[in-house]
C-alpha cells in the first residue's frame, strides 16, 4: 500500500526562490521551515506545529540540556 503523501508543492517566481533561499541560508533555517512558520503565522497554527512546540519545550526542560547550557568544559 504507499504511503499518503503528506507534503505539497508551491510555485514561486525565480526573485522569489533566490531572495528566500538567501535569506534562509543566512538565518540558518530551511526554506520550508520559514515558509511554515510565516504561513502559520498568517493562518494561524495548526495542530502539528503545536506539537512540534510541546516536543520542543520538553526537550527544553530535559535538565542533562539545562547542564550543557550551564556547563562548558
Amino acid at each position: 500500500m504507499a504511503k499518503k503523501q503528506t507534503r505539497r508543492s508551491i510555485s514561486v517566481s525565480k526573485t522569489t526562490y533566490e531572495r528566500l533561499r538567501a535569506y534562509c541560508e543566512t538565518n540558518n533555517i530551511s526554506m520550508s521551515q520559514f515558509v511554515e512558520q510565516r504561513v502559520g503565522d498568517f493562518l494561524g497554527r495548526t495542530e502539528r506545529v503545536q506539537r512540534r512546540a510541546e516536543e520542543d519545550a520538553k526537550k527544553a526542560a530535559d535538565p542533562r540540556r539545562v547542564a550543557e547550557h550551564i556547563f562548558s568544559f
